[in-house]
């Protein structure tokens, strides 16, 4: 008979029967109550291992709803056949497990709902970091008001490791008779190898003031690492060169009358006579050059003279805690210096070039009207502005040496400046006052005053050479009368040894035919400073690289150029030796800017008597001269910018040396004809350049195509990858031919007639040619072709910044990454095709082989080579990005420029040991190898890559110039963005 035990209730049981022991009551009792929180604690497990199920497919879930039944938990033991049988209305719990044999409770994970591989999230700040590591982000910020345009720059705000962040797309400067080309702090190659120099430098640029206040474009970053280009920071500025700025003056007679009344007035200025103004002149320099911890100078005692010598004492009290300070004397300079149509505007680049002419060259640009006297004693002669200059050098040299001692001061404690003084003095401290303080820091370390005897004085008034470049359509035989007054003293350069060590490294470098020669006399120390005093007139000074626009001071005797940008044409000059441009880098007197690459060919010219005789006298600084066996450019001339890439050419300081000698023109100085390059249509919509739309460029070049930090996700990026051209291209350079251009006919109609011009009439005239380019091409499995290119267009070329790989690319591996279902199943970072940084979707670009490019009409439309149709044969495979994307960002061309010989280029070990580039030794190299480095930029170059900028040339396109194994494709993309271009070279 079957048991019912089942049906008793299980608090009847729990009940003590009548009549048993009550010590056997008492253990029954005990065993039970242990059998019920057993069971309760089952009950528990059991509806704890229900919401376990949760986690469960949705489909099982719906089966066990669909049946009524629960299976039970995987956790607890399942009743075996013979367990007694329950009814479905009253289900007993499964008796509990035995003691000790409780599954250990599950990992915390095993809590959380299962991450699936289709739920994407957003890329973390820290992933971002780690995939862009090495990668240049582009910026353009402002400095701060009353600071012109906003500074371009390159950083790596995600990288602390110094063998990044010292990465460079430009040259360090190589000799310290160069450094006076920039404003902007820096370390020469020289100094850095050297530790006494570098000690030197130190001890000279001790705390000491700095105007805010610099050259533009950026000279530091106008020679580029690849020969003929420019860097970032450049491109940008080139848009707001100095060059062109619209002068703001007057007549000459309206400078005259300021001056008048400025001299004589009671307030500001007192009249100063020439000897006192070259006795102030030595003893400032004599006070700039002691050590001013040790002969330190009273704040009255400087009050004193500069109040009762050189300025009339301030009208009000600026300082009431102290009349006297420092903060006074800096308000009553600055205010003096800043009074307009009285001083020289160094802003302008023609005067920082013509500051030496004014020193050595003659007083033929007469102001009659300038003749002061006090006193019955003249303060300023007619015919020289050698006066003005000198005194608004005294003035500059007052105020810079009090603002190093308040510099000096700041940096040992012992006062501090108030920001209402700060604003104060950026408020009224125009351009031309900083950049007159830049000229007075040049004069107080390059030049030392010397007096000499009357009895010299008629040594002093003989005519000598006007020195080279000495007139642009003027002639330097006119005899005229000498000033007298300013005659009996001497410029001597501080560091005459130091700059012409940097003359013979500068011909080094661009393999001067007659280099023995030169080397001979500065041995023999026959290159010095002469005073050039013969008729050196005013438009003896050569125009800037980029505009032909001219001052007030040069009156109507400067040439017009009808071609604004581009300008640097007709821009003649006579050759003299012992000129005034010799005069300005033998003494070190040079300002920054473009006039250290006139200076230093100049020099070189003036003391190579052969090079002039096979030459002639006429000059044009912005052309190029075919000498000996070679070629001599430029970098203001495409042609400079083109031979640039060939084999066997050099570049240094703004000019380049090559093997090729044009067709068409013997040993000469020529013209090139160019049209300025085409603005893009991103660009047509602004009348302002490129630099001035900071937010973008910004965006642009963002690393994340402008999208928000907190939402990208891995399927946003691409990879760009390093596939060449199947057949192998072979480009034969062939020659460079001039052909005379019709310009040259009719020149004399863009010169202004002066009364100079019959005097040059019998001179030859520089002749302008336009310029091709012819190669030969020989593809595989085709007939021999010849291209011919021609150089049209006057267009800049830009090395993109180099980049080290990242080595956590594999961040963004993930099933909906389409890039990465493309890629083979190995890890990324191995793959040797892919080479660099990823590519945001807001970015796109089309990317054709040079070869395809050629077989197009040059008149294509560059929109269509941008969606050109499919190729028809395996020779011209494209590669373009076929995403869809809302971003603004124009899309750019990549031609590649290599061929299937250059597939498998040499790849060197980079971050992290993986043969990912050779960035870790051009790092290296870039870091201060010097002259290792620049050795292998002369052995590096070729015909194809000639053949891409003559391209470029001829169909007026910027182009970013991106070297496999310096930099990613995806970095050079991001930075045409940044810089607005539409075009990358990609060379091997």
């Amino acid at each position: 008979m079957p048991s019912f035990t089942f049906l008793k209730s299980p608090r009847r049981e729990s009940e003590p029967m009548e009549g048993e022991d009550s010590g056997a009551n008492l253990g029954n009792d005990n065993k039970e109550t242990k059998d019920v929180v057993q069971k309760r604690s089952s009950k528990r497990e059991f509806f704890r291992s229900l919401l376990k199920r949760s986690s469960l497919s949705s489909e099982t879930r719906a089966e066990r709803r669909r049946s009524g039944q629960f299976s039970p938990s995987p956790s607890l033991p399942i009743p075996s056949p013979k367990s007694p049988p329950t009814s479905p209305m009253d289900k007993p719990l499964p008796p509990p497990p035995p003691p000790g044999s409780e599954p250990e409770p599950a990992p915390s994970a095993a809590k959380n709902p299962v991450k699936l591989d289709r739920i994407i999230s957003p890329l973390s700040q820290a992933d971002l970091f780690k995939i862009f590591s090495g990668a240049p982000q582009f910026f353009a910020r402002s400095e701060g008001h009353h600071t012109g345009a906003p500074h371009p720059s390159v950083a790596f705000p995600w990288d602390s490791e110094l063998h990044i962040r010292d990465l460079c797309d430009h040259v360090r400067i190589q000799d310290e008779a160069w450094a006076c080309v920039t404003a902007w702090p820096h370390i020469t190659l020289q100094v850095s190898k050297n530790p006494e120099a570098k000690k030197e430098q130190c001890e000279r640029h001790r705390a000491h003031f700095l105007p805010r206040c610099r050259e533009r474009p950026n000279m530091l970053s106008m020679q580029g690492t690849e020969r003929g280009t420019v860097g970032y920071q450049a491109a940008l500025e080139i848009g707001v060169a100095d060059a062109l700025e619209i002068p703001e003056g007057g007549t000459p007679d309206e400078i005259s009358a300021h001056r008048k009344k400025f001299l004589n007035g009671k307030d500001g200025l007192r009249p100063v006579t020439d000897s006192t103004l070259i006795d102030q002149l030595i003893a400032v320099s004599e006070v700039y050059q002691e050590d001013p911890l040790k002969h330190r100078r009273p704040t009255l005692q400087m009050y004193t003279e500069l109040f009762t010598q050189i300025l009339f004492p301030p009208s009000r009290v600026t300082d009431s805690d102290d009349p006297y300070s420092l903060q006074v004397q800096v308000e009553s300079l600055v205010q003096v210096l800043a009074a307009p149509l009285i001083w020289v505007d160094f802003s302008l680049v023609e005067w920082r070039i013509r500051l030496g002419h004014i020193l050595w060259g003659s007083s033929s640009d007469v102001l009659p009207e300038d003749e002061i006297t006090v006193n019955d004693e003249v303060v300023h002669e007619p015919g020289t502005q050698k006066y003005w200059l000198l005194l608004q050098i005294l003035l500059s040299c007052e105020l810079l040496v009090r603002l190093d001692m308040i510099s000096a001061n700041i940096d040992h404690g012992l006062a501090a400046v108030k920001p209402a003084e700060i604003r104060r003095f950026e408020q009224h401290a125009t351009t031309n006052v900083k950049w007159s303080m830049l000229l007075a820091r040049t004069w107080l370390e390059s030049i030392r005053i010397e007096k000499i005897d009357s009895k010299d004085e008629t040594a002093t008034a003989e005519k000598k050479p006007a020195g080279w470049l000495a007139t642009l359509t003027g002639t330097a035989g006119a005899q005229t009368t000498i000033n007298q007054g300013l005659n009996n003293v001497q410029f001597h350069g501080r560091r005459q040894a130091q700059q012409l060590a940097g003359l013979v490294h500068f011909a080094q470098k661009l393999g001067w035919p007659d280099l023995d020669s030169l080397k001979a006399k500065v041995t023999a120390n026959t290159i010095s400073i002469t005073d050039s005093v013969a008729s050196t007139p005013a438009a003896g000074t050569p125009l800037t690289m980029a505009t032909g626009r001219s001052s007030s001071y040069f009156a109507n005797s400067r040439p017009r150029i009808k071609r604004g940008l581009s300008s640097h044409k007709n821009v003649s000059a006579v050759i003299h030796p012992s000129g005034w441009l010799s005069n300005s880098y033998v003494s070190g007197l040079i300002l920054p800017g473009e006039g250290l690459s006139h200076f230093l060919i100049s020099t070189l010219l003036e003391n190579d008597d052969a090079a002039v005789a096979r030459l002639g006298v006429e000059a044009n600084l912005y052309g190029g001269f075919i000498y000996g066996d070679k070629s001599f450019w430029s970098t203001a001339c495409i042609i400079g910018r083109v031979l640039a890439a060939g084999k066997g050419a050099s570049e240094c300081m703004g000019w380049v040396s090559s093997d090729v000698q044009p067709r068409g023109a013997g040993e000469e100085w020529v013209n090139i004809d160019v049209k300025p390059a085409p603005r893009d249509d991103s660009t047509k919509k602004s009348s302002k350049p490129r630099l001035w739309h900071k937010t973008a460029i910004e965006h642009d070049g963002s690393v994340l195509g402008g999208a928000d930090m907190s939402s990208v996700l891995p399927g946003d990026f691409i990879l760009p990858l390093e596939t060449s051209h199947p057949a192998s291209l072979s480009i034969t350079f062939n020659s460079l031919d001039l052909f005379l251009s019709a310009e040259s006919v009719h020149s004399d109609s863009l010169d202004v007639p002066s009364p100079l011009d019959d005097d040059m009439s019998e001179m030859p005239k520089i002749q302008t040619y336009s310029a091709m380019m012819r190669f030969i091409s020989v593809a595989e499995g085709e007939e021999k072709k010849e291209i011919n290119v021609s150089l049209t267009h006057d267009v800049y070329f830009v090395t993109a910044h180099p980049c080290i790989p990242s080595p956590h690319a594999e961040v963004l591996k993930t099933p909906t990454s389409p890039s990465f279902r493309a890629q083979s199943p190995t890890s990324i970072s191995s793959s040797p095709k892919f080479l660099g940084h990823p590519l945001h979707k807001a970015f796109t670009f089309t990317k054709l082989p040079l070869l395809t490019l050629l077989s197009l009409p040059a008149t294509t439309p560059f929109s269509t080579l941008l969606s050109p149709p499919p190729p028809t044969s395996q020779s011209y495979l494209l590669d373009s990005t076929t995403h869809t994307t809302s971003s603004t960002i124009p899309k750019v061309l990549v031609i590649d420029c290599t061929d299937g010989s250059m597939i498998h280029f040499p790849m060197r070990t980079g971050v992290g040991g993986s043969e990912t580039s050779s960035l870790g030794s051009v790092a290296g190299s870039l870091q201060g190898g010097g002259e290792k480095a620049d050795r292998g930029r002369g052995k590096r170059g070729s015909d194809l890559e000639m053949l891409a900028r003559a391209v470029c040339a001829e169909r007026g396109w910027n182009a970013l110039v991106s070297r496999r194994g310096r930099g990613c494709l995806a970095c050079a993309v991001r930075e045409a963005g940044a810089l607005g271009w539409r075009v990358v070279l990609r060379i091997a």
